[in-house]
């Protein structure tokens, strides 16, 4: 048995006692703080009071899952929501009125749109890719290296080929075959909702303030 290996048992061994009398004392300290609050806790471990206080959250989830256990569902309503979503969000028949808002409740503009609302960041493939990092190899905590392959996760290129986020905006196509991209406030409906607002755009003309006159858009929607 060489110096070293001699060395290594000798550094463990130290540990090892360290560790047991550390827990020890550590152990009579929660014992101690048991008996002074009369709560009794399952906890054997080294950090006084925190260890305490573990144990003391320990003991009490017990005692209230005993009391109040767990149920199992027959069945589950967010799930049946979630499917019945999908399925109509992917039926192309569909329509859907959007209202898009300003910061301050105003409707900006409306749009019905043919099928889905989406998202500019949704994606067709996936945006991550594991690649090889050239002549890179790990030891696999044995000490000798060159045993394996080493990776990182990498972006991916989009469709078209570039790279990065699309923003954070929505778009769908209107019942004409438009495209329409917002990136503000919106609210979506199955249902026409009947807002309006009222007008509140005005423009300066040499001095004069015009009002856009209401009655040229009696419902008020999509002005500002």
């Amino acid at each position: 048995m060489n110096r070293k290996l001699l060395i290594t048992i000798a550094l463990v061994g130290m540990l090892a006692l360290a560790g047991c009398a550390s827990s020890g004392s550590a152990g009579e300290e929660a014992e101690e703080l048991s008996n002074s609050t009369n709560v009794e806790t399952n906890a054997d471990g080294i950090g006084e009071s925190y260890w305490y206080e573990i144990g003391v959250t320990e003991a009490n989830q017990q005692k209230l899952i005993q009391a109040r256990p767990p149920f199992q569902m027959d069945d589950s309503l967010e799930r049946q929501n979630l499917i019945q979503r999908y399925q109509y969000l992917n039926d192309a028949n569909n329509v859907h009125h959007v209202y898009m808002l300003s910061h301050d409740g105003k409707v900006i503009n409306y749009e019905v749109a043919q099928g889905k609302v989406s998202s500019v960041n949704s994606k067709l493939t996936n945006d991550r890719q594991i690649v090889e990092i050239p002549d890179a190899r790990w030891d696999g905590h044995s000490g000798a290296g060159g045993e394996g392959v080493n990776y990182k996760v990498v972006e991916s290129p989009q469709m078209d080929g570039s790279y990065g986020s699309n923003g954070d905006a929505i778009f769908f196509f209107n019942t004409q075959g438009h495209y329409i991209e917002w990136n503000g406030l919106y609210a979506v409906s199955e249902e026409s909702k009947g807002i309006t607002t009222e007008v509140t755009l005005t423009e300066d003309v040499n001095g004069d303030v015009v009002e856009e006159d209401p009655e040229s858009n009696p419902d008020n929607v999509g002005e500002e």
